[in-house]
């Protein structure tokens, strides 16, 4: 198995910062105690609404839980419903080991 990186960018609505930090926050703490989460490291970015998430996952499976995971769908409509739809581009790069 080889290991994944995700960089996900998520630009959300200028101005709710504060109310989608607090809905980071718990999905942050779940995430890094997932099986297999290397890495997971959110950063606000310069721009405004603008955010960062650095992940590391050993396997494209450990992974694809995380993404199918209770505090994943809770995070994806809690934020759905305070913040409209937010814009995320996600980017994987895979180990070719």
């Amino acid at each position: 198995m080889s290991q994944v990186a995700v960089t996900a960018l998520l630009t959300i609505t200028p101005g709710l910062e504060a109310e989608f930090e607090a809905l980071l926050a718990p999905l942050v703490t779940a995430t890094r105690a997932e099986q297999g989460c290397l890495r997971y490291e959110p950063h606000r970015t310069e721009e405004i609404g603008r955010y960062c998430i650095l992940e590391q996952w050993q396997s494209q499976e450990h992974l694809d839980r995380h993404l199918d995971s209770e505090h994943i769908a809770t995070f994806r409509q809690a934020s759905a419903k305070s913040l409209g739809a937010a814009e995320i581009t996600v980017w994987r790069a895979f180990d070719p080991a």
